[in-house]
């Protein structure tokens, strides 16, 4: 009979040890989820914040394209600043040829031609992608699929 006590005592010891190993490390995991969130949401009041100043001293993006020879581009990230992005090019010598997206079903673009990844990807003097947070992974997709310079927009608006 004490064997058993034992054995139940030092399973439920176990479980208490084990199931807080688990608990911190999902707490740890949400607070660095959480914090790369936070990182994002700075970084893109800062570039956004970097571009209405571009705005305010009279200062365009296109002058950026204009000065690498990029007049036809395609932006990949339809969502808010792939449309902003649009707006600002509206009027100027820039052609915006398509968008890429990975929910093309779902994005908020306001442009006709909006491609997924999977999809044939017409030529392009370069495509500037909008979620520049993951930057690298976007590129490496996409460099599998097309010829052309792959830039983030972050490097745009820092550049001008």
């Amino acid at each position: 009979m004490k064997f058993k006590f034992f054995s139940l005592r030092t399973l439920m010891i176990g479980g208490v040890i084990f199931g807080g190993y688990f608990i911190r490390k999902y707490n740890e995991k949400q607070v660095c989820d959480m914090q790369w969130q936070i990182d994002k949401f700075i970084d893109h009041f800062q570039l956004l914040n970097h571009w209405l100043e571009l705005k305010n001293d009279g200062k365009k993006l296109a002058t950026y394209f204009e000065d690498m020879g990029y007049h036809h581009i395609a932006i990949y990230g339809m969502a808010e600043l792939g449309n902003r992005l649009c707006e600002e090019l509206v009027n100027s010598s820039i052609y915006i040829d398509y968008g890429i997206d990975r929910d093309v079903c779902c994005c908020i673009a306001r442009i006709d031609e909006v491609y997924s990844l999977e999809d044939e990807l017409p030529e392009v003097d370069v495509i500037v992608v909008t979620p520049y947070s993951v930057f690298d992974g976007i590129k490496k997709d996409l460099e599998k699929k097309v010829d052309c310079p792959i830039i983030s927009l972050e490097d745009v608006v820092w550049s001008v």
